[in-house]
Formats: structure tokens, C-alpha cells, sequence
């Protein structure tokens, strides 16, 4: 090389280094420790809870995701997202994800929502912490939002704030199936708006108080008319949370920390650990109907199968009226009665001929009575 070109090298080798300080110093510049620090805490059957940054989960593998899910609105909402697993997240401060068979998702606002053993296995759940491209999120998402592929609005917490782990959760034993109306009666409404509207809500915590046994520890089950079944756990709706009755998409739940639009619309039924409530109305959309004669309605033992009783016929029921009648049944024989929707708010239980059982009124429970 000739002594002419030699400066010339230098200063190509000078301004290729200047630049890429000044990329470093770019890079190093668009880092906001303030919004890196942004905590989630890791809480519930761990002992002491732990905690996870912005920062130290974006160093864990990201995973990139077209992420696409209905809200209960019927809103498709899209956009692309890129974080870590919650598998990594917690591996990162000492605990198994296997080792737990439920995890809640806390926002910043209160919601709340329950992911149960079926979808932690099945589906991939990933903390976005970028999405769009944009690493640094809005206020209504940051610091991270739940992503879970294949399931509705709901399930896609934001401004995620806590994570709460759940080593065991109290079994299902469903033991009665209660009408709602009926089980609610002389409950005083509460007015909830709802869009502009006031419509009738009664509180679960007065539901609650109607039951034999509640285990707060237990999963609180919902089911729509069109399949959509959500859990919380029990002691998250055991305060200020209403099943709303009247107007727009009712039977539907209401909390001050459930935003329009990740709500549960018809609800079916729900059940806590030992008790079903159902709404006649949404529940034969599940059910189908069954002909008795020149009525129709619905089938007694589908749907306690629906609301997750176990070993039917095997069992003795009693089946009881809002007048306090009642008729025993054998398992065997609940296939051979239906529920009837009538005009005037009641809901008769009717018997196939030749089973000598007694047709009740206005129904109000079915219990599990063996």
C-alpha cells in the first residue's frame, strides 16, 4: 500500500468507528431505565412472593406472535407480539411451571382472570412486552398483557401487575343445580349501568350466602350460551361482583374491575365447588330441547351433565320446587323429566308418562341427595 493511501485508511477507519459509537451511544440512549424497571410481582403457593422486571424479561428468549383474538363483543382485535413464555418468566426466579395447576393474571385496574390446568397445557402463554414494534407499551398495557392464542378477550389480561400460582385447586363436586330467578328471589337488585343503561344485577355474595357449602379456594365457573367458559377464582368474586339479569346480553357478569367488552355475555350457568346455577333461557341453547307429550323442553339429566354433575345415574336426587314440594328421584329416571320455559316466568318440571312422578310447579332445585 502506498504511503499516499495510508491517511486515507485512517480516516475511513475513524469514521467507521465514530459511527458505530454513535450507534452504541443511540442504542444506549433509547434504553428508559424508569420503564425497564417496571415490576411484576410472582405471588400465591411459592412461599415468599417474588418479582420479575421489564429488563430482566427482556433478556429471557422472545417469542414472536400474530396474535389474534374475538372479544366477547365479537370484535376481532390483531397485532403482533413479541415476549417471553410464562414458562421462562418463571423459571427465571426459581419456579417450575409444571408444579401448578392454576395461574391468575392481575392487572393493574383489578381484573382478574383464572387460567385452568386444560389451557396451560394446551396453549402457549406469552407476557408481550412488545407489540407492534413498539418495545416501550401504552399506559393501558404496560408493563406486559397476556397473550393466549385461541381463546377470547378475556383471557388477554393487560397492564399485567401480579401473577398468582395455585399448587392445588379444590375438585368440582357438584351436589345441586339451582334456577337462578328462582334461587334469587327477594335479593333487591342492584342498578348497573351498563352502556348508558341501569339494569337489574344481583350481587353473587348474596347468591353465595343461599348456598350449602362454598370453598373460597375453588374455581367459580361460567359458561355462555355459545360455549365460552371462563373460570376466576372463587374469592376474586366473592366481593362487588354482579350477575347482571336485565337488559343488553344478560345473564352477563359485572365487576368495576371488568372493562366492557371482556365480559361473559348469556351465561348458561355457573357453579362453585358444590352448587350450579342455571338460566333456563341461555341453558337450552347448550342442552337442545326433548319432547314430552305436546311440550318441549329441557332434558333433566343433560343438563346436569352440562353443569359438571358426576355419576348420574348412580345417585338419588330430589327434586324441589319454589312451594317447597318436592319429588325423589332416581338418576335413572331424571332422563324421563324436562324443564319447561313458560310465558309467565315459571319453570315446571313435567314426567314421562308411566313414571308416577309428581310434576312440580316452578322448580328450584335439583340436589344430589346419595
Amino acid at each position: 500500500m502506498s504511503q499516499k493511501n495510508i491517511p486515507s485508511l485512517y480516516l475511513v477507519l475513524l469514521l467507521v468507528c465514530c459511527t458505530l459509537v454513535g450507534c452504541a451511544l443511540q442504542k444506549t440512549a433509547a434504553v428508559n431505565p424508569e420503564y425497564e424497571n417496571q415490576k411484576i410481582i410472582i405471588e400465591g403457593d411459592i412461599g415468599a412472593p417474588r418479582e420479575i422486571t421489564v429488563g430482566e424479561m427482556r433478556a429471557l428468549p422472545q417469542r414472536t406472535l400474530d396474535a389474534s383474538f374475538n372479544r366477547t363483543t365479537g370484535f376481532l382485535e390483531q397485532f403482533k407480539a413479541a415476549g417471553p413464555t410464562i414458562q421462562d418468566v418463571l423459571a427465571h426466579v426459581g419456579v417450575k411451571y409444571e408444579d401448578y395447576k392454576g395461574i391468575g393474571f392481575v392487572g393493574k385496574d383489578g381484573y382478574y382472570c383464572l387460567v385452568t390446568p386444560e389451557i396451560m397445557s394446551d396453549r402457549l402463554l406469552i407476557l408481550a412486552l412488545t407489540v407492534d414494534g413498539k418495545s416501550e407499551l401504552p399506559d393501558d398495557l404496560r408493563p406486559a398483557r397476556v397473550c393466549v392464542q385461541g381463546e377470547f378477550g378475556p383471557y388477554w389480561v393487560k397492564m399485567l401487575e401480579r401473577i398468582v400460582l395455585y399448587k392445588e385447586i379444590p375438585e368440582k363436586n357438584i351436589t345441586s343445580a339451582w334456577v337462578f330467578k328462582n334461587l334469587a328471589e327477594g335479593i333487591e337488585p342492584y342498578k348497573y349501568e351498563y352502556y348508558g343503561s341501569k339494569d337489574d344485577a344481583i350481587e353473587l355474595a348474596q347468591i353465595f350466602s343461599r348456598f350449602d357449602n362454598v370453598n373460597n379456594k375453588a374455581f367459580f365457573t361460567m359458561m355462555s350460551s355459545d360455549g365460552f367458559k371462563k373460570n376466576e377464582a372463587l374469592n376474586m368474586v366473592s366481593k362487588r361482583y354482579y350477575i347482571k339479569i336485565a337488559g343488553e346480553d344478560a345473564p352477563m357478569n359485572m365487576s368495576p374491575n371488568i372493562k366492557l367488552g371482556m365480559n361473559v355475555k348469556r351465561i348458561a350457568w355457573f357453579s362453585t365447588n358444590a352448587d350450579a346455577a342455571v338460566f333456563p333461557e341461555e341453558m337450552i341453547k347448550l342442552t337442545g330441547e326433548q319432547q314430552i307429550g305436546e311440550q318441549k323442553g329441557i332434558p333433566l339429566q343433560v343438563m346436569l351433565e352440562e353443569v359438571q354433575f358426576k355419576n348420574i345415574e348412580g345417585k338419588q336426587f330430589e327434586v324441589i320446587g319454589a312451594d317447597g314440594k318436592s319429588v325423589k328421584v332416581g338418576g335413572r329416571d331424571l332422563a324421563k323429566g324436562i324443564l319447561l320455559i313458560k310465558d309467565d316466568g315459571t319453570y315446571p318440571v313435567v314426567w314421562s308418562e308411566g313414571t308416577g312422578l309428581s310434576p312440580i310447579g316452578n322448580l328450584l332445585r335439583i340436589r344430589s341427595v346419595q
